[in-house]
């Protein structure tokens, strides 16, 4: 994409604390803190800098050499942000300061002036928040410029705040369970909540669980379309609907599954976990052993695209022109299209399914037919069954920070209570949260 597009600058607006890196106490992210002096920004700000999570750094590397190839008047220096878990290691001690010092960098109006980021991110682990406090540039006039683009229009409204756009997403992912053809014959499920739909599944196919179902556990709140922040009221709301199905996997976690089958099973598509789903299926296609995909519905009569891989610019960049430009790329043809898989198929996959339309039957067929040449018509016939289940997403949202949280809450503590009371102290601890 070789035009031009404008931005509307945003003012940023400071903000009185920062959400910090993700911890297993939920009430140590919710303690108020004095105002953290802004470490100093060496950058070299005579380049744009773009910020890209660990787990995208290859496939973007590659999309942003072809983009410098376009622009060669646009220089791009790209700083990597490291994944982190809980562990208490010196590594991610070390990891967390520098995440600390960029997100005061940000708040301050300093730092990266484009992100790339996925579910990983730690830094601004709760984008829609970020977005109401002014942290990102509004790219209304971005998309815009994107008219013309076949973009799954309910996947890219998860990045609207407020009638503006502070975030572009640029792929999905969707949990639900994986059967044969045989298994599931002439049924298809009629549960419209999470929980009655793991249970009517797992009674069809004559299994007490799924082996990878605790993985749901870290997906909670993203399987509906309602989020449980409501950032105009001010209130939070853990549905009685979400309750049920955190109960439900929360008494299942004890099953064994030792000697269960490959199938059914709970897998996610548009996830880097999907090359389970696509191995599956790729070698079904020898075995003549029809492997179907059926999607968590999201309590709204539809399902739930949970947006995992995202771009945002800071708000005061002062290279709004060129970021605009950079990300209309992101989403074309040239890297997501056609002829974006067919430059880039060489094993370093884009781990999300595309928000562009064009590219995600073609971006099937490559992942399906990959060291498997033989079976492209196969790969084809897979890939279009596989759109038409993106087309089924309803709603779509910004699901990281909820999930992280009741995931930690409920699951990755010692506490005996029960899950409604683990809810209910969460939302205490959560209590000053539209204040920070």
């Amino acid at each position: 994409m070789k035009k031009r597009l404008a931005f509307i600058m945003a003012g940023l607006l400071c903000v009185a604390s920062l959400v910090s890196c993700k911890s297993s106490n939920p009430s140590e992210r919710n303690k108020k803190e004095e105002t953290p002096e802004v470490v100093e920004d060496t950058r070299d700000h005579s380049k744009m800098i773009i910020a890209i999570s660990e787990s995208q750094k290859e496939f973007y590397s590659m999309a942003i050499a072809k983009y410098v190839q376009f622009h060669p008047e646009t220089e791009i220096d790209v700083e990597v942000i490291p994944h982190m878990n809980n562990a208490p290691t010196e590594e991610n001690e070390k990891i967390k300061k520098e995440m600390k010092d960029m997100q005061v960098q940000i708040m301050a109006g300093k730092g990266p002036d484009v992100f790339l980021l996925d579910e990983e991110n730690v830094v601004l682990p709760d984008m829609v928040k970020s977005s109401y406090n002014g942290v990102f540039l509004d790219l209304n006039t971005v998309i815009e410029g994107l008219a013309d683009m076949p973009l799954n229009q309910t996947v890219l409204k998860a990045g609207e705040v407020d009638g503006k756009q502070y975030f572009l997403p640029l792929g999905y992912m969707l949990p639900g369970i994986a059967v044969t053809q045989e298994m599931l014959g002439d049924w298809t499920p009629s549960s419209d909540q999470p929980d009655k739909f793991l249970k009517e599944v797992s009674s069809h196919t004559g299994v007490k669980g799924f082996p990878a179902e605790f993985y749901l556990t870290q997906y909670i709140a993203g399987l509906f379309g309602t989020s449980v922040f409501d950032y105009e009221e001010k209130t939070i709301t853990f549905s009685k609907e979400l309750q049920n199905i955190t109960e439900l996997l929360a008494e299942r976690q004890e099953l064994s599954f030792d000697e269960a089958e490959e199938l059914p099973n709970v897998m996610i598509m548009g996830h880097s976990v999907e090359s389970s789903l696509t191995e599956l299926m790729k070698r079904s296609f020898a075995s003549d052993t029809d492997v179907k995909f059926l999607p968590f519905p999201n309590g709204e009569k539809g399902v739930n695209a949970q947006v995992n891989v995202f771009a945002a610019v800071r708000a005061n960049s002062d290279y709004a022109s060129q970021a605009g430009d950079f990300l209309g790329f992101l989403l074309s043809d040239e890297v997501q299209g056609n002829t974006g898989w067919e430059n880039f198929g060489n094993g370093k996959r884009f781990t999300a399914i595309p928000v562009n339309n064009n590219a995600v039957i073609p971006a099937y067929k490559y992942w399906l037919s990959f060291g498997m040449e033989e079976h492209q018509e196969e790969a084809t016939k897979k890939a279009e069954e596989l759109f038409q289940i993106t087309q089924q997403a309803t709603t779509a949202r910004f699901c990281q920070y909820e999930n992280s949280l009741i995931f930690d809450a409920v699951f990755m503590t010692s506490d005996k209570s029960s899950v409604e009371k683990k809810l209910d102290n969460l939302k205490d601890e959560l209590r000053f949260y539209f204040d920070e």
